[in-house]
């Protein structure tokens, strides 16, 4: 006897509680795949898969460690290149274009906002993109 959700005719009801793109496969999805897999092979052999294809999945799972990890390295290698930069146009004189005209000034000081380091001249905060030359006159 089927039964429908009320003042639903004709449809299933169902709860996803956590939304989650198709196209990502986390850790814990390969882990369950892959248990899931080495649960269900034929003690005989008729239709196990080859070791050498476990050992191969192995090796791709710890390789997309792996390029996760240096992914996060570089990201914070790229903060930290960004922060010495910065702090290195403090007292120094900057030319920086401002989308109509070009604007030449000393760095006072940088203010950092989500991550993100704003040179300030003249009482002004300036992207880091905005500045075109360091030095001059």
């Amino acid at each position: 006897m089927k039964v429908n959700g009320i003042g639903m005719p004709n449809t299933a009801v169902t709860q996803d509680k956590e939304a989650k793109s198709n196209d990502f496969m986390g850790v814990n999805d390969f882990l369950k795949i892959m248990t899931a897999q080495l649960q269900n092979l034929d003690p005989m052999g008729g239709n196990s898969a080859d070791t050498g294809e476990y050992i191969s999945q192995m090796a791709q799972f710890t390789m997309l460690e792996q390029m996760s990890t240096l992914a996060k390295s570089m990201e914070s290698m790229n903060t930290l290149s960004q922060q010495q930069l910065s702090f290195s146009l403090v007292g120094k004189t900057v030319t920086v274009f401002d989308g109509e005209k070009n604007f030449t000034g000393v760095v006072e000081k940088v203010r950092y906002r989500e991550g993100l380091a704003y040179p300030v001249i003249g009482g002004t905060e300036y992207a880091m993109g905005m500045v075109h030359e360091v030095g001059g006159e």
